[in-house]
């Protein structure tokens, strides 16, 4: 009995299948789209609202160079630039033509009297080991007036007023010290003391401003010692006036 149902069950949805099968083909055969009217020349609508900005597309290739432009106007003169190095000294120019002839100067002071040129010089020529005794000098370069004397070495002061003298004397090889005075009418002014060993020669100075008196004198005095003289002239004693008062 069961075997039965089933087997008409069974045929029973064939027939149906067939039946849905066959009606598919018939919709899909006989099925036309309708027919819609063409609105491209009558039937547009409102126009729509205007939209956002894009974002910026990417950088389009370089152009061609433009046209040249027109000329700029004049700029700001500018600063003065720091000054430039000397330049090479150029050629003498020609001689320019004499000038108007200036006007006439005051008259000047007087000039010195000639009994007011005082000067002299004296030096040694030959050596001189005479210990404690005035220095007789063999040459007198310059005895402006006449007022050294060359046979007793003293100068005398023809004027008061004030003096200078300085002498520079060069120590003989065969003794080690010398010891030598400027001396003023008999006192001792100033000192020139030199020493090295025996066999070396060493020179030494000094210098001094007197105020003197008419014929007062002044000379230099060996102490100690002895001096070297040759044609060199080591050994000088000079003097002059600076001023009278």
């Amino acid at each position: 009995m069961a075997p039965r149902r089933y087997t008409g069950w069974r045929l029973l949805f064939f027939i149906l299948l067939q039946f849905c099968l066959s009606q598919e083909e018939t919709t899909e055969e006989s099925y036309a789209p309708p027919h819609l009217p063409d609105c491209t020349q009558c039937c547009r609508g409102d126009f729509g609202q205007r939209g956002y900005h894009g974002p910026p597309g990417p950088p389009g290739p370089i152009g061609l160079p433009g046209n040249y432009g027109n000329n700029g106007n004049n700029g700001v003169p500018g600063r003065d630039g720091p000054k430039g190095e000397n330049g090479e000294k150029g050629e003498m120019g020609p001689r320019g033509e004499r000038g108007v002839q200036g006007l006439k100067g005051e008259k000047g002071s007087h000039g010195i009297p000639s009994e007011l040129q005082i000067a002299f010089m004296a030096s040694l020529a030959t050596h001189f080991t005479n210990e404690n005794s005035g220095i007789i000098f063999s040459s007198v370069e310059t005895n402006i007036g006449n007022f050294f004397d060359v046979m007793t070495g003293r100068f005398h002061a023809p004027v008061t007023g004030a003096y200078f003298f300085t002498f520079s004397m060069m120590k003989h090889e065969d003794v080690d010290q010398v010891n030598v005075y400027l001396m003023h009418n008999g006192n001792t002014v100033i000192t020139m003391y030199s020493y090295e060993a025996k066999g070396k020669h060493d020179t030494a100075g000094n210098s001094a401003v007197l105020k003197l008196v008419k014929d007062d004198e002044v000379w230099v005095r060996m102490g100690t010692g002895a001096l070297h003289g040759d044609h060199q002239r080591f050994c000088t004693f000079s003097g002059f006036l600076l001023f009278e008062n």
